[in-house]
């Protein structure tokens, strides 16, 4: 009867293991794939088109990035937070009150990673629709 409990102990160990490497190497694929330069433009009716830039770097499984307005005058900010659920991603950054939350669009570049995002750019509680295009 022990050997039994021992052996179901170990194998629950080892499915939950499995799953743990399994759900680690899903997340990681994901987040590879945003990585580049990502282009959008907006209207905000003062002083038309604006355009933004997000430019995501991944090392390790860990994505890191800045953002663009130039006509805002922001150049380099760091994005605080980027997160990917699924389709779903996120950019923030609080420095400026701002963040991006769109869905990945099921388009793919020749390099198999994805080509738009769909989504809206809030900034002290305004949201904006715009589609982000990956450039790099």
């Amino acid at each position: 009867m022990q050997r039994q409990a021992k052996t179901l102990s170990f194998l629950l160990k080892l499915c939950a293991s499995c799953l743990l490497v399994a759900f680690s190497t899903s997340s990681f694929a994901q987040i590879e794939t945003i990585s580049g330069e990502w282009r959008g433009t907006y209207n905000i009716n003062i002083g038309g088109d604006r355009d933004i830039v997000f430019t995501i770097e991944v090392t390790d499984g860990v994505a890191t990035g800045t953002f663009d307005d130039e006509a805002g005058g922001a150049i380099g900010l760091t994005i605080e937070s980027i997160s990917i659920e699924g389709r779903e991603v996120e950019f923030t950054i609080p420095r400026i009150n701002g963040a991006y939350f769109g869905t990945i669009h099921a388009d793919l570049g020749t390099d198999g990673k994805p080509v738009r995002i769909d989504g809206d750019w809030t900034q002290a509680g305004e949201f904006i629709p715009v589609t982000i295009y990956r450039t790099q």
